[in-house]
């Protein structure tokens, strides 16, 4: 594996590129020095940190230290983001845990610089979201794995609101549900009893807690009239065909856009496509991308002939259409059509979002080709995505001896809990 392709399936978070690190370590050093201290994931609010994977990348080597400065050159940057943080916190932490006492060391040295930076605050920010709180809590909750840390922390949360004009105990809440959850609350209970810091942040914390769970929830207008979601998902076979002909008898191009998004999700359009394809031709652009991502669940001689007429339409929107009416022979224009799509960002993004109108074939009970789910588990930029393609080529038999040798280091837990399953199933079936 070159440089370049290392450094794709590192961003990727597959395991080949640990399988290549194993085998030769400092051909690869740089890329992985560079992934310490910038974020892997694509999608990190669905994928998570990628703190597990960079530790098997960095196991690799026989000094971690040039890794761990990566990182905290990293961590200390004014300019880092919230998901980088997040990433290179839980990486030091991984490495503190192994007894990396610098790494430790340098975890609680940000936690002490936070906090007093939320200390010092006079005012709440003006806009909505409050990044130092929310960076705060995140490196709070990744350093209480042990309880004698998270009564510290709840400690310090319960001075800090004694004090701070700015924030109240409840502005921490995510810590609270985190030691509930790990199962602290005994022991903070028992530290309550004597800690007034800790008393204020246990008894404001339930209090809070008490109060979201006994609010009567509000009923908003999206509830009272279906969502398209919900036409999509749970209206039977007449509610469905009776907002089909409100789509139909519709002539406002903005409410017909709206009456269209139902058949974009799970279920196809129930009668003849012919009103979706002109309004794929439409000038007003988003019910023309309507019209487009509806085409992608219906599979018709006319959907076909329609979509390879109309061979310079977008990519994201073509590219989909050609798969569910996908017939042998037309491999050759799929791969053409992939292959002129763009490099880089604007390219994964395309790539993503048709790796996940793929996915959907399932809610229209097709298979897509198996050399088309071998395409995307290779290239998709989303390990969410992945992990939904290795289970459908797991349904189907079509998974490699490789894959399964690479996706025991994939940054995804689901797929190597799943690969790990799927190979002691090998090994009892040839028992």
């Amino acid at each position: 594996m070159d440089r370049k392709d290392f450094k794709t399936a590192m961003l990727r978070g597959q395991g080949r590129s640990v399988l290549a690190c194993q085998q030769d370590p400092e051909r690869y050093r740089k890329e992985v020095l560079w992934g310490c201290s910038h974020l892997l994931a694509y999608d990190p609010q669905c994928e998570g940190s990628r703190a597990w994977y960079i530790c098997q990348l960095v196991r690799c080597y026989p000094d971690a230290a040039p890794f761990r400065e990566a990182s905290l050159t990293a961590l200390f940057r004014p300019s880092t983001k919230s998901w980088l943080q997040l990433q290179v916190e839980e990486f030091l932490y991984i490495l503190a845990s192994d007894g990396d006492q610098v790494a430790k060391e340098a975890l609680w040295a940000k936690y002490e610089q936070m906090l007093s930076a939320i200390c010092s605050r006079r005012r709440r920010p003006r806009q909505p979201v409050d990044d130092l709180r929310d960076d705060f809590v995140s490196l709070a909750i990744t350093l209480s794995l042990q309880e004698k840390d998270a009564l510290r922390i709840a400690i310090d949360i319960g001075r800090l609101a004694e004090g701070s004009p700015a924030y109240d105990v409840e502005d921490f809440d995510p810590f609270f549900w985190y030691i509930r959850l790990n199962k602290h609350i005994t022991a903070l209970r028992k530290l309550a009893r004597t800690d007034p810091y800790a008393a204020r942040f246990l008894r404001e914390s339930e209090k809070a807690e008490k109060e979201s769970t006994a609010r009567p929830a509000e009923r908003s207008k999206l509830q009272r009239t279906p969502s398209s979601y919900q036409i999509a998902r749970y209206a039977d076979e007449d509610d469905f065909r009776i907002h089909a002909w409100q789509y139909m008898s519709e002539t406002d191009p903005q409410r017909r856009a709206d009456l269209l998004h139902a058949f974009t999700l799970y279920r196809p359009f129930p009668f003849d496509p012919e009103p979706i394809l002109q309004d794929a031709l439409s000038a007003i652009a988003p019910l023309r991308a309507e019209a487009w991502d509806a085409l992608h669940l219906v599979r018709h001689p006319k959907v076909r002939a329609f979509a390879q007429a109309h061979p310079d339409a977008a990519p994201v929107e073509l590219i989909p259409v050609l798969i569910t009416n996908y017939i042998s022979g037309d491999r050759p224009l799929l791969e053409a059509k992939l292959a002129q799509l763009p490099r880089g960002r604007a390219g994964d993004d395309i790539l993503h979002a048709i790796g996940m109108s793929v996915l959907d074939l399932r809610d229209i009970h097709l298979n897509a080709p198996a050399w088309l789910l071998q395409y995307f588990y290779d290239t998709d930029p989303c390990s969410v995505c992945r992990e939904w393609l290795v289970r459908e080529m797991g349904r189907r038999r079509l998974l490699t001896d490789d894959i399964l040798r690479e996706s025991v280091y994939d940054a995804n837990d689901e797929i190597r809990r799943y690969v790990l399953k799927a190979k002691r199933a090998l090994v009892d079936h040839h028992d």
